[in-house]
């Protein structure tokens, strides 16, 4: 099993595909009902469009030509308010979802946003 075994945990997957499977899998544990699917359609919309964004960018920021040390500084807090603000347009939608979640929703999705390390 020579390099094979050792190469899987390093390998990369798209950040964009991983949200989506846990959106998927977040839906149906909620079982979103039919009056909720207004609101988690807008979250993982917002969701999903704020990881392509950050992916997007970091991906834009590894091709660009090599820069000064303040250069690369400025660069790495651009990109880090660009994702708080990709952040924030999440969290309205959250709140928006988790107003019309029942309680045992609630406490399913507070389990599951526990979890969650950024």
């Amino acid at each position: 099993m020579g390099n094979e075994a050792c190469a899987a945990p390093h390998q990369h997957t798209d950040p964009v595909a991983n949200v989506e499977k846990r959106l998927a899998e977040l839906k149906t544990e909620l079982k979103i009902t039919n009056d909720q699917e207004e609101a988690w359609n807008i979250y993982a919309d917002k969701t999903v469009r704020s990881v392509r964004e950050i992916r997007d960018q970091m991906m834009g920021a590894l091709h660009e030509k090599p820069q000064t040390a303040p250069e690369r500084f400025d660069r790495h807090i651009a990109l880090m308010k660009d994702r708080l603000a990709s952040f924030e347009k999440m969290d309205d939608a959250l709140k928006e979802l988790y107003r019309r979640l029942t309680p045992e929703q609630k406490i399913l999705a507070d389990r599951h946003f526990a979890k969650i390390h950024h």
